[in-house]
């Protein structure tokens, strides 16, 4: 087979891109006829100027220019000098479209571990290519985005939610102020209502000083696990994790499997130190009971708002970023404490 002449290969224009993937995509890259021999291909790299990492994949095309795959630099330095470079050929379904989304694009590149990723133009000769770099950066782009759900980022695929947060965190306070309210009026209201189990159950804390006790931990544990929740969640749905279409019967079932075993566990441990600390001491062991199970029901119910909550609120389109956390918090303070006093008044004989 006759010798090719190599170059330095810059992709040619065309179309203007539109897809994301072309702000990540670099249009310099080393390309060989498919029949170039080994010593020639290392020739050009030895005089090449792109940097390390560009050459450590020179990507092979036919004579009708559509791409082919790849000869890894390794496979040239241990080839015979006049072998042709498509008898080292690899990575021939390695590739993105221009079309490609730029995340799918470098999850592809992560996914198999190469340093370069071919973009193909419509004909399949090489447009660009997307190195390992710009793939991790779009990654970590695309993860940042999605796991600081809480500070007006949440689905970044939904162009309402880049306005929001742009009016969130710049400009007036007159937006911030109006759309932070409204949420915590629901904590307010919430507030009112717990505060009206409280009064409910006065005659009960009155007749056992130390439920009050645990009240703080009752409340506190079932926002810390909530907020545990909406976390994993977003960073769930940031890497992939998380596909909202099997969210009831995959995501949300497991979530609760979650918390049921975190409850279990939390709340027995609570229980014993709640019998061994005020319970046993005061001549009231069923206050372990109480303790126990009041902190279980705060914990599920958390785990499973934690999720529950900020899907519905990015089904609906409601901006979840102010407003997960307030309807967590007033749903699971006001369960975890009826069901406290309610086991209080009727394992300990305590009337209301």
């Amino acid at each position: 087979m006759a010798t090719q002449v190599l170059t330095l290969e810059k992709a040619a224009g065309g179309e203007k891109l539109v897809h994301p993937i072309s702000n990540s995509m670099r249009q310099t890259f080393l390309r060989v006829n498919r029949a170039t021999p080994a010593t020639d291909v290392l020739d050009m790299v030895k005089w090449s100027e792109l940097p390390e990492e560009m050459l450590s994949l020179i990507f092979v095309h036919g004579d009708d220019g559509k791409h082919l795959g790849f000869v890894r630099l390794t496979a040239l330095l241990r080839a015979k000098p006049d072998l042709p470079v498509h008898y080292l050929l690899q990575g021939e379904s390695l590739f993105a479209s221009e079309t490609t989304d730029q995340e799918e694009a470098a999850r592809l590149l992560q996914k198999h571990d190469i340093a370069l990723l071919p973009i193909l133009g419509e004909s399949g000769a090489m447009r660009g290519v997307l190195t390992f770099d710009d793939a991790m950066d779009i990654l970590d782009e695309e993860t940042s985005e999605d796991i600081y759900w809480k500070a007006g980022v949440g689905d970044v695929t939904h162009l309402q939610d880049a306005v929001r947060s742009e009016k969130l965190t710049s400009g007036g306070i007159g937006y911030p102020v109006k759309v932070r309210l409204m949420f915590l009026m629901v904590t307010l209201a919430g507030g009112m209502l717990v505060g009206g189990v409280i009064d409910h159950f006065e005659g009960v804390l009155e007749s056992l000083v130390a439920l009050a006790i645990f009240i703080p931990l009752v409340m506190d544990m079932g926002g810390n696990v909530g907020t545990q929740s909406t976390t994993i969640f977003a960073r769930g749905l940031a890497l992939g994790h998380i596909d909202l279409k099997q969210f009831f019967r995959k995501h949300l079932l497991r979530e609760l499997r979650v918390g049921l075993v975190m409850g279990v566990l939390l709340a027995t441990l609570a229980g014993i130190i709640a019998w061994a600390w005020q319970g046993a001491p005061n001549g009231i062991p069923m206050l372990g009971v109480v303790v126990g199970v009041s902190l279980f029901v705060s914990v599920v119910t958390a785990s499973v708002l934690g999720f529950l909550l900020p899907y519905i609120m990015l089904k609906i389109g409601v901006d979840h970023a102010p407003g997960a956390d307030p309807f967590i918090t007033t749903i699971k303070d006001f369960t975890g404490l009826a069901v406290y006093f309610l086991m209080a008044g009727w394992l300990l004989g305590i009337s209301g």
